[in-house]
């Protein structure tokens, strides 16, 4: 009687979570993101290499969710960071990439990111009282994302782009970063303290940062789903379960910084 009672709890409970986690898929989100980036590209005549820039983890096409480790879209449950993929696939037909080009292209970027380790890693020691004071800078921040590239910057949720800022608008329920829907932020301006964090970021050829629970994420470039940098850590450990990097492999640097990729 009480291993029954205690299997309808379990199945009581499992329900609740992936009802409450996947309660929006009648809605087709993830559809409607996958349209908006495929309109847009037409659209706009948006080049290979112009997808390739906005659609690095933290720039304004990353449909990564956030905060979920597990999202339905399309037909089907995905890994957070393994969405991109789906994108970039269907999206490399487009520019009339062969199957065989378009896996190539991940895996060309993550061997430059291990072959280049020392480099990197040789970086940071030759600059680490810059890096330090980026890292303390980041930390007392309240924000978690940063981006830095040269035609767009972020801050969490906020972007800026040809001097205008703006966000998208998203539906409450919707697990992904971005939407077809778009507003124009009027009397918003970055902080000093944000502008110091961007212009650091420049300074040492990072072109993104994002801050988990366990410390820092510097990336130096990404290729879809895909990142190398720089980990920054307070107590000597590298992170390698957070749902946004799927670590391939890392190198302690310092006591306080790794190098790393992820795929």
């Amino acid at each position: 009687m009480i291993n029954n009672f205690i299997i309808i709890l379990l199945i009581s409970a499992s329900h609740l979570v992936f009802g409450q986690n996947y309660s929006y898929k009648s809605k087709k989100y993830g559809i409607e993101v996958f349209e908006y980036l495929k309109k847009k590209t037409e659209k706009d005549s948006i080049s290979l290499d112009q997808f390739i820039f906005y659609s690095k983890p933290f720039s304004k096409w990353d449909i990564r969710p956030l905060k979920s480790n597990k999202v339905w879209a399309i037909d089907t449950i995905h890994s957070a960071s393994t969405i991109p993929n789906f994108i970039w696939g269907s999206l490399a037909k487009k520019y009339h990439l062969t199957t065989k080009e378009a896996s190539r292209k991940p895996n060309d970027f993550l061997n430059e990111g291990i072959l280049n380790v020392n480099k990197y890693s040789n970086f940071v020691n030759h600059n680490i009282l810059k890096f330090k004071e980026l890292s303390k800078k980041t930390l007392e921040s309240s924000n978690k994302i940063f981006l830095n590239q040269s035609l767009i910057k972020r801050i969490d949720n906020i972007y800026k782009e040809n001097n205008t800022y703006w966000s998208y608008r998203i539906p409450k329920d919707s697990p992904f970063p971005l939407s077809n829907k778009i507003i124009r932020l009027k009397n918003t301006k970055f902080s000093t303290q944000q502008n110091e964090i961007l212009s650091l970021l420049s300074q040492l050829n990072i072109y993104s940062a994002y801050k988990s629970n366990k410390g820092i994420f510097f990336l130096i470039d990404g290729f879809t789903d895909n990142s190398y940098g720089y980990f920054y850590t307070l107590d000597g450990y590298m992170e390698t379960d957070n749902n946004l990097f799927e670590i391939m492999s890392y190198k302690r640097i310092n006591a306080n910084f790794f190098y790393y990729t992820a795929n």
